[in-house]
């Protein structure tokens, strides 16, 4: 249901349940939060309870982002879970969400999504999920429309990212219509008590004010912090799929992926003017979790 979804869904890129079991045995003991995503639906996984249930066991922070397309009883275990969900929803206008996201109809996910919002409320867990935007040439007016729809269904949050793109010059095109609906979406948020969270900057575009938290693109720790498993064993630096590999889980172990000279590297360019590519103006926002009370 996004431009990978054109393709269908392809089993073979599930990761193995032995792959993951390695994780769990081998990481889980050093981390604090686990996430269970990747370019497709994780919830597909035929084995994604099991997934579930290894993080909640472990005492873990769990975290998905879904396009929630699960049924109930997959909702109500992340719930049970006290999983942090973030839901792709790229428009509030029905025809643009099917379109964007298809072959999803509007009415059957408004209605999970208050499904899941009822759950959460049951299970005093609200405040664990976010709508998740992704800005994007088509979208560019919907974001004030979207912090109504997460007040209408009880959902607290707000966050928003912007598609990655090898051509940004759309931002700079669409840079005033853009500013327009940062600044109505803020006066929503305000208005119904709605934690909008916003990058510091879109493009060209930097914004600052309410709402507005740093991201990457002006510093990042990500590759010191966090670690990426792919569905086939490579290990990576960072959520935000950057390609750049530094080892094999398997072929090379955790140990040695992790301090090895490739993954040195990076680190040590990652905020300099050699930094990887794929780095170059990151709209990974930092500190969501850590802000208490309403932004100032």
């Amino acid at each position: 249901m996004c431009r990978i979804g054109e393709f269908g869904v392809d089993q073979t890129r599930f990761m193995a349940r032995r792959l993951f079991d390695r994780c769990v045995a081998e990481l889980f003991p050093r981390v604090r939060e686990v996430r269970l995503n990747g370019l497709g639906e994780a919830t597909l996984v035929p084995f994604f309870d099991h997934c579930v249930d290894r993080v909640s066991d472990a005492g873990l922070r769990g975290e998905l982002i879904t396009n929630l397309t699960c049924g109930e009883a997959t909702m109500r275990r992340l719930v049970s879970a006290r999983f942090v969900v973030l839901i792709s929803w790229d428009a509030a206008t029905p025809a643009l969400f099917e379109r964007l996201r298809r072959p999803a109809t509007w009415a059957e996910q408004r209605m999970r999504l208050e499904t899941l919002s009822a759950l959460a409320a049951g299970h005093g867990t609200a405040d664990h999920l976010h709508l998740l935007f992704t800005l994007q040439r088509a979208n560019v007016g919907e974001l004030p429309g979207l912090v109504k729809l997460a007040a209408d269904v009880g959902v607290p949050s707000v966050l928003v990212n912007v598609v990655k793109l090898q051509d940004e010059r759309w931002v700079e095109r669409a840079q005033p219509e853009i500013a327009r609906a940062v600044d109505l979406a803020r006066e929503l948020a305000q208005t119904l008590g709605v934690a909008l969270t916003l990058p510091d900057h879109i493009g060209g575009l930097s914004l600052c004010g309410p709402y507005v938290l740093p991201t990457s693109a002006r510093g990042c720790d990500r590759p010191r912090k966090e670690v990426v498993v792919r569905w086939n064993g490579e290990i990576t630096v960072c959520n935000m799929f950057n390609p750049y590999a530094y080892g094999h889980l398997e072929r090379h172990g955790f140990e040695r992926s992790w301090n090895g000279s490739l993954a040195a590297a990076f680190r040590r360019l990652v905020d300099g003017p050699d930094q990887h590519p794929y780095c170059d103006g990151c709209y990974y926002v930092h500190g969501v979790y850590e802000r208490e009370g309403p932004p100032r």
